[in-house]
């Protein structure tokens, strides 16, 4: 497990610059790859679980959905979410990511100074397997915040550049 912390404002302002051009980069080459369908994929779980967190109400159909995956994988996967704020599931770790979508999660979390755990999923075959099962959401990296999945990279993004990220979060001045 990893966590980090980013409290440097003159680092995080250099860190937003840089990360805005990445993530134009991300979306280009993923459009550009075909993939944009997976975007609306995404946007259907945007907020999933999240009506909870801001009071209002939510059908069922759009609360998010647990699946059995191993049972020691799947108790591993709630420990790590309730013993963390925000839990990524990713290839890589936080300070070596081995996908984009992976760094670009990283980076995001980083900009906002969110404190967060981080698993790599390429270090174990069950839990790679497991999380895709526990969320029913097939692509990783996965995000948890408050114990909610969140979605994945293409989700964070948009939180990012809506500021929906700043409220979940709780920042007020970034």
């Amino acid at each position: 497990f990893v966590s980090h912390t980013f409290d440097d404002d003159v680092g995080r302002a250099l860190v937003h610059v840089s990360l805005n051009v990445m993530l134009r980069r991300a979306l280009f080459g993923c459009t550009r790859r075909g993939l944009q369908r997976n975007w609306c994929k995404e946007a259907a779980w945007m907020g999933r679980g999240m009506a909870s967190d801001n009071g209002l109400d939510s059908h069922e159909d759009f609360q998010t959905k647990y699946k059995e995956a191993n049972q020691d994988v799947s108790e591993s996967i709630r420990n790590d979410v309730k013993d963390h704020r925000v839990m990524v599931y990713m290839k890589g770790t936080p300070d070596a990511p081995m996908c984009g979508f992976s760094n670009v999660v990283v980076q995001v979390l980083r900009a906002h100074g969110a404190e967060f755990g981080a698993r790599n999923v390429l270090e174990d075959p069950d839990l790679r397997e497991g999380i895709k099962k526990y969320t029913e959401w097939p692509t990783i990296p996965q995000v948890f915040i408050d114990g909610e999945f969140v979605g994945g990279a293409d989700i964070l993004i948009n939180m990012h550049e809506t500021g929906d990220l700043d409220k979940v979060l709780g920042n007020t001045g970034t």
